[in-house]
């Protein structure tokens, strides 16, 4: 039987040596990884120096692949594309930089690739607990859930408040069909790219794994969930951490102007493909800004971030790829 070639791509900037050598040490033992590129956007001497190292003990795996600038996740994972393809590689596992797969989570993506190898375009995806919506969605048997309900802005929607929705019943799983998924745990042939093109590097950051992902399902393709191959998060995003009360925002867990405008800007930008009522949407878009701003009053240290977020919303109007 000829064993499976899985080339992994992540990106990494900053200083984040003590996420993704972490990651490097975990696949490089795996015998089916025949390369790890590693794309380094605008990263700091200590990242330099460890990624030296890693790289000097691992020379037929691993690919340093350096942009010399922050290009921003979509140009990353497209550059780490492109160079992967250059080697001898069966299947993609991208990979965020802080993503720690357990230690069978690779052995059962390419198990279960056979269940459902005739689908085309196909992606599998691993399984991150923080983001449990991607759980909830294959036990409820809605591929969509994790993009919130028809006509939502930035996940907003002002019917599901006013009415009590009925949750789906619930069933125990092992696997499910997506509507879209973030690069961290995408699993797919390398002939997938021919299918669906690259990622949309004008997204520059945030929706941009959610574009890309959706052209399978848009495509009529399945991405599908498999629960048991799992990877650990080492670091919680700003938009998943939960908070502190009430009135919090998740725009109060960054102080950075750019993941807030583009996180706004292009889910604004990608929910489009969702909208059915245009009246009910705008609606939506009115009461989420409204509460917004007085929130924002509130904790005035944090008003400049309504500048950005209604900036943010005016130009993905404009917005274009």
């Amino acid at each position: 039987m000829v064993q499976e070639r899985v080339g992994i791509v992540t990106v990494t900037y900053g200083n984040r040596s003590a996420y993704f050598s972490k990651l490097i040490e975990s696949a490089v033992k795996h015998p089916n990884v025949v390369n790890i590129v590693v794309v380094c956007n605008g990263i700091e001497q200590e990242s330099k120096t460890c990624l030296n190292k890693l790289e000097e003990e691992n020379k037929t795996k691993l690919i340093v692949h350096d942009l010399g600038y922050n290009s921003g996740s979509a140009k990353g994972f497209k550059e780490g594309i492109l160079r992967v393809l250059q080697e001898d590689i069966d299947f993609i596992w991208l990979l965020d930089d802080d993503n720690l797969p357990k230690s069978k989570a690779l052995k059962l993506l390419l198990k279960s690739w056979s269940n459902y190898s005739t689908i085309k375009p196909l992606s599998l995806l691993s399984y991150r607990p923080q983001r449990k919506v991607y759980k909830d969605s294959i036990e409820r048997k809605n591929p969509y859930l994790m993009l919130g309900t028809k006509n939502s802005f930035l996940g907003f929607n002002i019917l599901d408040k006013l009415k009590k929705t009925k949750l789906e019943k619930q069933v125990t799983v092992e696997s499910g069909e997506v509507a879209v998924a973030p690069y961290g745990g995408m699993f797919f042939s390398s002939k997938l790219i021919n299918q669906i093109g690259l990622p949309d590097e004008s997204f520059f950051l945030y929706a941009d794994d959610h574009e890309f992902s959706y052209r399978i399902t848009q495509n009529n393709g399945k991405i599908i969930l498999i629960l048991a191959s799992e990877l650990e998060d080492l670091e919680t995003s700003f938009h998943l951490k939960k908070p502190k009360t009430i009135l919090h925002t998740r725009y109060f867990s960054t102080d950075s102007k750019n993941a807030i405008y583009y996180s706004v800007r292009n889910n604004v930008y990608f929910e489009k493909n969702f909208i059915t009522n245009r009246l009910i949407y705008f609606c939506n878009k009115f009461a989420y800004l409204i509460a917004l701003f007085f929130i924002m009053l509130l904790y005035s240290k944090n008003f400049w971030k309504f500048k950005v977020i209604i900036k943010a919303t005016r130009d993905s109007k404009k917005f274009k790829r």
